[in-house]
């Protein structure tokens, strides 16, 4: 039998709707980060999510807010992973390959962070094209 792996890597649609209580999905955001709590998940995000949360938060609802968000990230245990140049190459060479697809590459880059960590699930409320073998995680609905 096939062990579940314990890893998630949370997408700026789940930080945004954690932290915005207006948002339309943020009960979902803050069960979903209940369960992973309570599951013993390992969470991983993104330096390229951080930043977008940052600069969304800063723009809609103050500098103040913005740096409560990245004090609180900076002091959880949600692992931050980083590009470097090879994920760049492999996120041009997969978005010249798929130019008839509508993805990111934030979206490319994310996913080849998750592959190098051996992560499979991925907590969005956006639209997730399934690139290298990972898929949304239904850990919001749970």
């Amino acid at each position: 039998m096939a062990i579940q792996s314990r890893k998630v890597f949370i997408d700026s649609s789940t930080l945004i709707s954690f932290i915005d209580r207006a948002d339309s999905s943020h009960p979902r955001a803050v069960k979903a980060m209940e369960n992973l709590a309570k599951l013993g998940y390992h969470l991983y995000t993104s330096a390229l999510n951080i930043n977008e949360v940052y600069a969304g938060i800063s723009r809609e609802m103050g500098i103040s807010v913005a740096l409560d968000f990245l004090q609180a990230i900076l002091q959880s245990d949600i692992e931050i992973l980083f590009p470097q140049k090879a994920d760049f190459i492999t996120a041009h060479r997969m978005l010249r390959t798929n130019r008839e697809k509508q993805i990111t590459l934030k979206e490319v880059l994310n996913a080849t962070l998750m592959q190098r960590k051996s992560i499979t699930k991925i907590l969005t409320f956006t639209y997730w094209h399934n690139l290298f073998g990972t898929y949304a995680s239904n850990l919001a609905v749970e």
